[in-house]
């Protein structure tokens, strides 16, 4: 996202009649307005679901490689901003069959890829000038452009193999199974498998037709060599030389015209591919199917460019015949979760898979730590005794503690405790959308009430050197020495979180002991990537420093821990301060305080390409080897510690 916003500076010369935020924002969404307009004027003459699947096709990047960046402006957003402005209009039963059909959609994919950026661009300019304008008036402001920009632009967010598992992890269960089967009429591995099939098939398709026109390209460039090479008077090679170049010119035109019938599925051959019975394929088709609805095709593109697209938990489209395209691969695996467990609340059986979420959350959590810390006590949902604050006597000693709280995990590994409280709670789409109230109740529900959890436990073993659990044995603690925590949640909180800053000014967080706060899934890739337990510390000890978070500003979790990878997520101490805490090292140095001023907030864009490179690799999908990113450090600082 940040890639998309870096060349924000360079657009802002069209806002420079602008006197204040608000003109700003009227002049972005005007001009917003405009890019509109001619995006759907554009379109619409031609196959809807053509354009879709053609700027599909112009969004997808090839498997990324070490050394190669990422393309900004082939992000998978735009697919569904054009898909929710040609959505409306349904697909006319004029425009689908076998045979081509004028006019050809290609012509157009660039300009239309150009206006959609154009579009993307100018509703993120409204969004950030909306927030400067409420700045004042709102403490959560930059928090929510964070939440609105991610929700806008920001596709792919986890890993799809992690997702999976998760899927797998928190549905596969027999009675969560059983639950699923009831509300919905399948279960979360149906769901994976037919979205999945639509995904495989189009790949065939595409496989077929790209085969095609490489066939007939050898054709035609061999004899072509052939006819330059022998005889100039010799011409018997001059007419198979105009066939093959013809019939290479038509399958070049064959593959790239009227895709959307060759992609478009319906519940028969989805049944064929997956082997699972045809009502079982047709009721996942309706439940993530989206339905028509009445917006304009401008209406449902302002709707998406301010955070909410239609899209998100339907991600098919649907004709008149029945077959249905899946807008992008990007949305199916993040549309189930969410889904099913609206589904369930619906149903009234949540009970058993809330239960299952947050047991499997906080396991999930303590084996990332526990790999790296294999020697660590680890203790997993266990309970204590803490002061009653409505005691009529002041309890003062862990003995005479009378109220019990609940701790998710506790490791201690030598003199160092990591605690960690477990939040599967969902966002609300409102406050994905930028909601102010609904994005403060739900931070507090995932945050907040995670730090002052974790901040209950912390007190008890700073103050006390140990807990009292329930079963009245006394955990000794005496020893520890530097406590952590760590808030993880299922959701992926990238662009929130991240300005930990702005959550600490908005009053959902204290200013000292802050948590990271943290996904699952960027956990399990950073403990994938960690090669010593040094390095976990380390990165808890300055991801969780107030100036840190001050300083460095990302979207992603994964570009602060790959910029701390690099040697960086460091901030020059106050030598004032370093002064009092450590004397022994005498009064400040000017040059000291030089190194402090001149320290800047520094904007961190996207780090993750070869992180990408790596995982396409070892998932099988590209062949040359690609090293996983490690820390840059003097090799005898990486030495093996006592933990290893």
């Amino acid at each position: 996202m940040l890639q998309l916003l870096a060349g924000s500076a360079e657009r802002l010369g069209r806002y420079r009649h602008c006197l204040t935020a608000h003109e700003g924002s009227d002049a972005a969404r005007a001009l917003l307005r405009e890019s509109l307009d001619e995006l759907v004027g554009l379109v619409a003459p031609y196959d809807p679901w053509d354009v879709v699947e053609l700027l599909r096709v112009r969004c997808t990047p090839p498997a990324p490689a070490a050394g190669q960046g990422s393309d900004p402006e082939a992000t998978a957003a735009l697919v569904e901003l054009v898909a929710v402005v040609v959505a409306g209009n349904g697909r006319p039963a004029a425009m689908q069959g076998a045979a081509p059909r004028a006019p050809l959609a290609v012509p157009v994919i660039d300009r239309v890829h150009r206006l959609a950026l154009d579009c993307l661009h100018r509703g993120s300019e409204a969004v950030a000038f909306q927030a400067t304008a409420d700045a004042a008036g709102d403490a959560l402001a930059r928090v929510r452009v964070g939440a609105t920009l991610r929700e806008m632009t920001v596709r792919n967010q986890v890993y799809p193999h992690m997702l999976r598992d998760t899927l797998r992890m928190l549905f596969g269960t027999p009675e969560v199974e059983a639950d699923c089967r009831a509300a919905l009429g399948f279960t979360v591995a149906d769901a994976m498998t037919v979205l999945d099939a639509c995904c495989e098939l189009r790949g065939q398709m595409w496989g077929e037709r790209m085969a095609a026109v490489a066939s007939t390209a050898r054709l035609a460039a061999f004899i072509t060599e052939a006819a330059e090479h022998g005889d100039a008077s010799d011409s018997t090679l001059d007419g198979p030389r105009e066939l093959a170049l013809a019939s290479a010119r038509k399958a070049v035109e064959t593959a790239w015209s009227n895709p959307a019938d060759a992609v478009a599925l319906n519940a028969a051959q989805l049944a064929r591919h997956t082997g699972l019975p045809q009502e079982t394929v047709t009721a996942v088709l309706d439940v993530f199917t989206l339905e028509p609805h009445p917006q304009t095709p401008q209406e449902a593109a302002l709707a998406f460019l301010s955070g909410t697209s239609a899209l998100r938990m339907t991600p098919l489209l649907r004709d008149e015949c029945g077959r249905v395209l899946l807008v992008h691969d990007a949305l199916h695996l993040p549309a189930i979760r969410e889904t099913f467990e609206q589904r369930l609340k619906d149903a009234n059986r949540w009970t058993a898979y809330s239960k299952h979420r947050g047991t499997y959350l906080e396991e999930a959590a303590a084996d990332v730590l526990r790999r790296h810390l294999p020697q660590a006590d680890v203790h997993s949902g266990f309970e204590y005794f803490v002061p009653d604050p409505a005691a009529p006597v002041p309890q003062s000693e862990p003995a005479r503690y009378t109220k019990r709280a609940e701790g998710d995990v506790l490791v201690v590994a030598d003199d160092i405790a990591i605690i960690v409280e477990a939040k599967a709670v969902a966002l609300n789409p409102r406050a994905r959308a930028g909601d102010s109230m609904r994005l403060r109740r739900d931070l507090t529900r995932i945050v907040t009430d995670a730090a002052a959890q974790a901040q209950r436990l912390r007190e008890r073993i700073e103050t006390d050197h140990g807990v009292r659990l329930r079963d009245g044995s006394w955990l000794d603690l005496a020893h520890v020495r530097e406590v952590h925590t760590i808030a993880v949640s299922l959701e992926d909180l990238s662009g929130i979180v991240t300005t930990t800053a702005d959550i600490v000014g908005a009053g959902l967080l204290p200013p000292g002991n802050l948590p990271w706060a943290v996904s699952l899934h960027d956990l399990r890739t950073i403990g994938e990537l960690i090669a010593r337990p040094a390095e976990l510390i380390l990165y808890l000890r300055r991801r969780t420093d107030t100036e840190t978070t001050q300083k460095f500003m990302a979207v992603d979790e994964l570009d602060l821990f790959l910029h701390f990878y690099e040697g960086g997520l460091y901030v020059e101490p106050d030598p004032d301060r370093v002064a009092r805490e450590l004397p022994q090292f005498g009064p400040p140095t000017v040059a000291a305080r030089r190194r402090r001023e001149a320290e800047t907030a520094t904007l961190l864009t996207s780090r993750t390409d070869r992180l990408d490179a790596w995982y396409f690799h070892q998932l099988g999908h590209t062949t040359v080897p690609v090293e996983k990113p490690a820390m840059a450090a003097d090799a005898g600082v990486l030495e093996p510690t006592p933990f290893s």
